[in-house]
Formats: C-alpha cells, structure tokens, sequence
C-alpha cells in the first residue's frame, strides 16, 4: 500500500489514509510505504497492536523533511519528488518477498501519476479525486482570492494531468475506486470492475463524551472560501428567531464570518468557536440538532462523514463527494441534501432545514456509515482486481454475503 500519508491520532488526510489501512488489514496482511514524519505514532500504534498485520516501512521524502509542508505547492512539489523513491523502494520488496495486490491509497487525485505505476502486479488505484468544482450558480459566494484560487486549481490540474505518466496510471490500474462522479467522468474510463466508494467512508472518529443537549445547528470545517461558512451565516437571517448555528473551526475566513455576525446583527444566532480538539467536535455534534456542511468543492467530506457517524442528523450542499456519503448513509430521512441552485434559493432551503432540524423531537443517534459494509465491498473489488490478471490471491478469510456487498 502507498499511503503518502497516514496516522491513526489524526484527521484529514492522514486520518483518511488510515481509515482505508485499518480497512485493508481486516482481509489482508499489509506493507504500508509511507513519509509520515511521526514514525513514533506508528511505534506506538505497533506496540499496541502487536497482531495487526501490518509493516510499516518509512520511505523519506528527499530534502523534504516536512512532507506535510503547510504550502500547498511545497506539499505537492514534495509528492513528486517522493514518488520515485517508493516505487524503487516497492520493486525491492516485490522482488524479495511475494506480494498479491498493490493499493495507491492516499493522495490519490486523477491528475498525479503514481508509485504503483509499472509495478506488474494488480493495482486497485484509489479512491481518488480532483475533478470536483464549485457549482458556477455558487461561485458568486467565493471570495475574490476564493475565485481566483478555483480558477488556479483548474487551470494547474488539467496540465499537470496531460503527464503522459499520470495518463499511463488511468489504463493500468485494474480497479479503480472514484471517490466522486466528476473524478469518474474526467478519467474516461470505461471499465465494469472499477466503482464509486469515498474514502470518508472508512472515517474513524474518537468516542464522543456524554453531551448535554444543546439547541444548536454545528457547522465544521476549515474556514477557507471554498468551504463557504458565509453560506451558513447568510442562511440564519432566514430561520426563525429561535434557530442557532455555531460555527467551529478556524482559518482565513473567521474573521469574515464574525464580520458577517456583526453586520446582520446575528450575535445571539450564531457563534463562533475557532479551532477546537476533534473530542471537542464530536461532542459538539452529538449533543446537536442538526450538522451541516455547505462545501462547495468536496471530494469526500471527512467532516461530513464524522457528522454522520456522530449519528446527528445532517444537512448538506449535494455538490461532489458528499452525494456519494449521501447515498452510502443507512438512513437519508436523517439527511437534508440541498441542491446546488442560485445563491438566495440556497440561503432558503437552508434556512428551511434549519428550521426543521431545530423543531424535531427525534433523539435517533445511531451512525448512518456502515464501516463494516464498506469494507467487504472494498475487499470484494481486491478479489475482482486478482481475479481478473490470474496473479496472487486473497487470504482466507470469509466472502462478503451479497447482502453484506
């Protein structure tokens, strides 16, 4: 497995990352090559685990001891360099021991090339990203430096996509897993084995304390434009007086979003928190009426996922990955998606799922991801990925029942 990065102490990426290895390692035994600087958060998962099944071999990223630099351009500038240094570190192993299956877990976006590339064994490539972009009947809402930031992306992935090594990782993988439609339709692969799973899927949260109830909407997220925390702000001029919204979370748009407060006079509707530990946040969710998330560029949805793992009902902009959660969800009379139209029906229909989540009387916390489930169609799309080269097998465990698939 090529997992860029992965810890099992944190979120984002790197918690996605490790959602998928503790997938993985439930049907297989697991060599994870990886740049995770912290190798004792490793040590002490291992030491802890001492049965787990997994190796963990740690292939440095050449003059980038940070791999996980805070600059986005040093991030992926990184990536590259680490990329050749794996797949040589990978063809030592394969050469030496017996492998089965090669899995690109993290970072996997449609327009990088990767590690997995030439290896001659069956490579399951994902789930991967990067086509997503905001609903042009939304894009109004960005900020200048958000707009300008969309228009950056989509201009620098599209080259970087016409690598002729990046393309060569499109034909070779034997499954590919999309992590949203728009990724699916920008690779144009037409290929019965590959399908649609979200790495949020696999989110693992921390327990949550006991929460005393609170009569509150929770929005979650980084603070940037894309996000769009504006939206949810906007939409509480709308709700009815006894309607609150607290949002958590920092970055560049907080002080915007207590500007917004201000301005509108919503100081006893909405409030703000800043940046928060993740036991803090799935507190904060679970003693919620309602989570949402008003992203209007998501590949997955981490946030997303842990706000339907908290068990709390959800309401949502339908744009991206977060249809794919959606749809996964166990049940959806929990989840308000709300379409991506012009910006004041927007700022309504959430209001409208405000107001509705505020005055239910449900006290239903049971989490909408089935993990389990997840995990026996990914092991069934590894037994897909062997089956069709002739290569290897899968260990012995129990086939999924087709209504477990």
């Amino acid at each position: 497995m090529f997992a860029y990065s992965l810890s099992p102490y944190k979120g984002s990426e790197s918690g996605a990352g490790w959602g998928l290895l503790e997938a993985v390692r439930q049907f297989a035994d697991v060599t994870v090559l990886h740049a995770t600087p912290d190798a004792d958060e490793l040590a002490r998962y291992q030491q802890e685990n001492p049965e787990s099944g997994i190796t963990f071999v740690h292939v440095p990223c050449a003059r980038f001891p940070n791999p996980l630099h805070r600059s986005k351009v040093v991030r992926f500038f990184a990536y590259a360099r680490w990329i050749p240094r794996a797949r040589s570190v990978a063809q030592e192993l394969i050469a030496s021991e017996r492998f089965d299956i090669v899995h690109h877990a993290t970072w996997s976006v449609y327009w990088l090339p990767s590690a997995a590339r030439g290896l001659e064994l069956p490579v399951v490539w994902g789930p991967v990203g990067g086509a997503v972009v905001t609903p042009k009947a939304l894009r109004s809402t960005l900020s200048r430096k958000g707009l300008m930031a969309e228009w950056f992306d989509e201009v620098s992935v599209r080259l970087a996509a016409l690598d002729p090594r990046t393309r060569a990782m499109w034909k070779q993988a034997t499954v590919a897993l999309f992590q949203n439609p728009s990724t699916q339709r920008r690779v144009g692969r037409d290929s019965s084995l590959d399908a649609l799973l979200n790495h949020a899927e696999f989110t693992i949260t921390p327990p949550a304390t006991a929460a005393t109830p609170a009569n509150e909407v929770v929005w979650v997220g980084a603070m940037e434009s894309r996000k769009a925390p504006l939206l949810a702000v906007r939409a509480m001029r709308h709700t009815g007086p006894d309607a609150r919204l607290v949002i958590v979370g920092d970055g560049p748009q907080l002080e915007a979003v207590r500007a917004e407060i201000a301005e509108h006079g919503l100081e006893d509707k909405v409030r703000t928190t800043g940046r928060v530990s993740r036991e803090t946040v799935q507190t904060l969710m679970a003693g919620s009426k309602a989570t949402i998330y008003t992203g209007l560029r998501e590949e997955g949805g981490l946030a997303l996922a842990e706000g339907l793992l908290s068990g709390t009902p959800v309401i949502v902009i339908g744009n991206g990955g977060p249809v794919v959660l959606c749809n996964a969800a166990t049940d959806p009379d929990r989840i308000a998606v709300i379409a991506p139209n012009d910006v004041e029906t927007v700022e309504q229909d959430l209001a409208a799922a405000i107001d509705q989540a505020m005055a239910a009387s449900s006290t239903l916390r049971t989490p909408m991801l089935n993990i389990e489930d997840a995990t026996a169609r990914l092991r069934t799309l590894f037994v897909r990925a062997i089956d069709s080269t002739g290569i290897g097998s899968m260990p012995d465990t129990p086939s999924p029942t087709p209504e477990e698939t």
